[in-house]
């Protein structure tokens, strides 16, 4: 878990807190797509939640100790939903409807308190 929680803080470092597209921006679970330093973030819309991984080098990240939530930019409204662990080694917000042109923000946060965050826009 520390080096997780240091790939995440470096990545929060280096960009800002705001993640940009590069390296392997392959979508594992059909969602979107964004990197975070080393991490990917993956959103995937679900009829009524959002379900967030995250992926090293290829290789799945543990959820179980991460929380987190996300931002939803819909029309002129703002909302924000809790990212909680669930099986699959996955966050979910439940509660949540994205459709086309949302703004997202996803923020996690390890066990011992640093952040990391993507965009995205829902297509």
């Amino acid at each position: 878990m520390k080096q997780l929680s240091t790939l995440i803080l470096g990545a929060a470092l280096l960009c800002g807190g705001v993640a940009h597209a590069h390296g392997d921006g392959t979508a594992r679970h059909g969602g979107l797509v964004q990197m975070a330093g080393e991490i990917k973030f993956e959103l995937v819309a679900k009829p009524d939640s959002a379900e967030l991984y995250l992926d090293d080098h290829g290789q799945t990240v543990p959820t179980a100790k991460l929380t987190g939530k996300i931002t939803v930019l819909s029309g002129g409204a703002k909302s924000e939903a809790k990212l909680e662990p669930a099986a699959g080694d996955k966050l979910v917000a439940k509660g949540v409807k994205l459709v086309k042109g949302d703004k997202v923000v996803a923020l996690v946060t390890t066990e011992d308190q640093q952040h990391s965050s993507a965009r995205f826009v829902i297509k």
